[in-house]
């Protein structure tokens, strides 16, 4: 994935994400109670778009606060992000869209969805299991550098005492 304009202002994403949401049919004007960018169709709920040259948590932050406006939320960055899928499944677990500016073209890369994660119920098996077969509480929560005691450790020691 190419760089894009990673030395681009935010007022210079606008054109491009402008031209992107009057495509699909929305009036579209920037910076309404500070919203970069407002998009509004017939009777629909508005969008709304937050420009940042690069994604970062302080644009996570501006998404999130403009939810309580608008469930069509999207972040529109000017440059790829170092870890594009870690990105998206943020962006997808707080129910934000994410736009990719390159060019003076706008691409949506992941359009805003409620976020209901699958549950894993390998995972929670496991994990409920490692929970009953621990004898106490020997490991305190948050420990780093130290060895976890785990129900298979506690197993094995109370073998050699044995």
């Amino acid at each position: 994935m190419e760089k894009a304009r990673a030395g681009a202002r935010e007022v210079d994403l606008y054109p491009a994400v402008k031209r992107l949401l009057e495509g699909q049919g929305y009036d579209v004007k920037g910076e309404i109670h500070g919203c970069d960018v407002v998009g509004v169709r017939d009777d629909e709920p508005p969008v709304v778009v937050e420009l940042k040259r690069g994604f970062g948590l302080e644009l996570v932050l501006q998404g999130i606060d403009r939810l309580a406006i608008t469930d069509t939320v999207y972040l529109a960055v000017g440059a790829w992000p170092r870890d594009p899928g870690g990105v998206q499944r943020l962006c997808r677990r707080v129910g934000l869209g994410l736009i990719v500016v390159s060019d003076d073209r706008a691409d949506v890369i992941l359009d805003p969805v409620p976020y209901r994660p699958r549950r894993d119920m390998r995972r929670r098996t496991r994990l409920l299991g490692e929970h009953q077969r621990r004898v106490g509480d020997p490991t305190a929560g948050g420990s780093v550098r130290r060895p976890i005691m785990t129900a298979y450790r506690q197993q094995a020691i109370r073998c050699l005492v044995v």
